[in-house]
């Protein structure tokens, strides 16, 4: 399976081993979230380092909450620490099952087969999904464009399955550079615009080192790096 990369010269594929886990760091970061320029949430995400098994994976934690509680969302993702590709992912929506939107998610990838149920008030629905290629998880979008081998002018495409959409592709493609003032000082960021509608992408900041999401900007709202989560 190839990570396609079109660099707007030469077209070069690079192969999915250039999707490199190794770029990201270890830690937690918070964000706000932000609406017509106010906050109304946070996301809190952890990313550690550990051993399953005696293989090398990041165990990564996105927690967003927002409007007072209202939106909770929690998603869990193991992954192959080199390559992000997933081995499990869960996701916890609401606290309540009568809350609306309310789910609780369980995924399993492997070579060849994606299982696993997705539970909403409504019931169960059970997944069971042949695979002929690898496929990246389509709920982790700022990890995984900061693990890119993101350079000026990269093109990128990247083939994943998410338990609401199926399959599909994010489009990654970095238009530019900027300094980003952030809690740790300024911050160089590739200007990175990314999504799975290459017609509304969202335009991120991605911090070229040590490298991380710092924030994004779109028609829908933002959400920018801060100090801490309450």
């Amino acid at each position: 399976m190839l990570l396609t990369f079109l660099a707007a010269a030469t077209g070069t594929a690079v192969e999915q081993s250039d999707m490199q886990g190794a770029r990201l760091e270890a830690g937690e970061i918070c964000y706000s979230i932000l609406a017509g320029g106010k906050p109304v949430g946070t996301t809190r995400q952890i990313i550690t380092p550990r051993e399953e098994n005696g293989f090398p994976v990041w165990d990564i934690v996105v927690h967003q909450r927002a409007g007072g509680g209202a939106f909770d969302m929690r998603d869990h993702f193991v992954l192959v620490r080199d390559t992000m590709l997933p081995l499990r992912m869960e996701s916890a929506r609401g606290r309540e099952r009568s809350e609306r939107g309310w789910h609780r998610v369980n995924i399993t990838y492997s070579d060849n087969r994606i299982k696993g149920t997705k539970e909403t008030a409504a019931g169960v629905t059970p997944f069971d999904v042949p695979l002929s290629d690898p496929v990246w998880d389509g709920n982790l979008w700022g990890a995984a464009f900061a693990a890119l081998p993101l350079a000026e002018g990269g093109r990128y495409e990247i083939p994943f399955w998410q338990y609401d959409k199926g399959f599909g592709s994010f489009t990654v493609r970095v238009v530019g550079t900027e300094d980003v003032e952030t809690p740790d000082g300024t911050l160089s960021a590739w200007i990175v615009e990314a999504g799975d509608q290459p017609e509304a992408l969202l335009r991120y900041q991605i911090a070229r080192s040590p490298r991380k999401e710092l924030g994004y900007r779109s028609a829908r709202g933002a959400q920018q790096i801060d100090k801490g989560c309450d």
